[in-house]
C-alpha cells in the first residue's frame, strides 16, 4: 500500500551494494525537485577521515590525495565537504538537520554492509524512510572482478581485503532486522536491479508512490557527465578530487537512464574467456564467498517490491 506524499520535507535512504546500479539511482533522484542529494555519506567518510576508522582501502586512496595535490587540491573543490576532520557524529548531526529553505527532500545512497562491518548502528539518523537496492551476487561479482582489471591497468594497487568485506547481503540482513526492531523503519522497501531494468518506468513509479516521491516520467532520463558529482552531490571533496582517476567516471556519468543489457554472471564452471584472467585459487575463493552470499541475498529478494506489466 503506498504513502500518502509528504506534507513536509522527506528523508530518505537507499542501502544497497557496490555494482547495483546505485549511482544511477542516485543520479535519478537527483533530479527529484528541490532535493539535496548525499553520496554514501558512511564510506566516503570513512575512506578520507583522519579521526575515524576506515576501510581497507583508505590508505590507498588517502595517497591518491597525496599525488593529486593533496590539501590544496581538496580546497580548490568548490562543492562537497572537507572529510579529513569530520567524525560520523558530526556525519549524524547533518544528516538529522533541517533542511535548507526551498529543500524538500533528502535522498542518500549508502552502502549497508559498512554500518555493520565498522558497528555504527548507533549513527543511524532519526527520521528517514529507509529502502534497499539489491542485486543478484553473481552479477555484482563479475561487474567487481572487471572493474579490478581496470584498476590494475591504471596501476591502481588495491589492498588485500579483510574477510567480512565480502559479508555484503549477511549483513545487509543483520541492518535489515535491526531498523525493524529498534522502530527506524516498519516497511522497508526493498527492489531489485535487474527488475528496475526489465521495467524501468513501472518499478521506478511504483518504489515513488511507496514511500512519499512525487513521480514523473522525467525520472527516467538524466544528463550524461559528472556535474551530478562535481555541483550537485554532498559528498567528500576528496571523492571528487579521485572519483575519476580511480577508473569509475568513465560508465557512471555515462549512464543516462535504466537501459536493460545482457547481464553476465559468475559461473566458475562456465568456459569464460575472462575468467581465465584469475588465477583458479581466486576463482575458488569467489565460488565460496558467493555461495555463503546467495541464501541472504535470496532471502531480501522474496521480500521486494514486485510490479506487474
Amino acid at each position: 500500500m503506498a504513502v500518502e506524499p509528504p506534507t513536509g520535507p522527506l528523508k530518505v535512504l537507499l542501502w544497497t551494494t557496490g555494482r547495483s546500479l546505485s549511482n544511477a539511482f542516485l543520479q535519478c533522484m537527483t533530479y527529484v525537485p528541490d532535493t539535496i542529494a548525499w553520496h554514501e555519506p558512511y564510506s566516503q567518510l570513512g575512506k578520507f577521515s583522519n579521526v575515524v576508522e576506515g576501510p581497507a582501502v583508505s590508505k590507498t586512496v588517502q595517497e591518491l590525495v597525496k599525488t593529486l595535490g593533496g590539501a590544496s587540491a581538496v580546497a580548490k573543490i568548490e562543492s562537497g565537504y572537507d572529510a579529513s576532520d569530520k567524525d560520523y557524529d558530526w556525519l549524524k548531526e547533518q544528516l538529522e538537520s533541517d533542511l535548507p529553505d526551498g529543500k524538500r527532500m533528502l535522498f542518500a545512497k549508502a552502502h549497508g554492509a559498512y554500518i555493520r562491518r565498522f558497528s555504527l548502528f548507533d549513527k543511524l539518523p532519526q527520521g528517514f524512510r529507509h529502502t534497499f537496492l539489491i542485486r543478484n551476487p553473481k552479477a555484482t561479482m563479475m561487474s567487481k572482478l572487471k572493474m579490478s582489471l581496470k584498476l590494475q591497468a591504471r596501476s591502481v594497487k588495491l589492498p588485500e581485503l579483510p574477510r567480512d568485506q565480502f559479508r555484503i547481503y549477511e549483513y545487509l540482513i543483520e541492518l535489515l532486522k535491526y531498523l525493524k526492531a529498534e522502530g527506524l523503519e516498519s516497511r522497508p522497501i526493498i527492489i531489485d536491479a535487474d527488475d528496475l531494468l526489465a521495467n524501468p518506468k513501472e518499478m521506478l513509479e511504483a518504489y515513488c508512490n511507496e514511500v512519499g516521491i512525487p513521480f514523473t516520467e522525467d525520472l527516467l532520463t538524466w544528463p550524461a557527465g559528472d556535474d551530478v558529482m562535481t555541483k550537485m552531490w554532498m559528498t567528500p571533496k576528496q571523492t571528487i578530487l579521485t572519483f575519476g582517476v580511480m577508473g569509475f567516471a568513465e560508465t557512471t556519468f555515462a549512464c543516462t537512464g535504466f537501459k536493460k543489457k545482457p547481464v553476465s554472471t559468475f559461473d566458475a564452471n562456465k568456459d569464460d574467456e575472462f575468467l581465465k584472467q584469475f588465477p583458479p585459487a581466486a576463482l575458488e575463493k569467489v565460488k565460496a564467498i558467493l555461495e555463503k552470499e546467495m541464501p541472504f541475498y535470496e532471502e531480501m529478494y522474496r521480500q521486494r517490491l514486485t510490479v506487474t506489466k
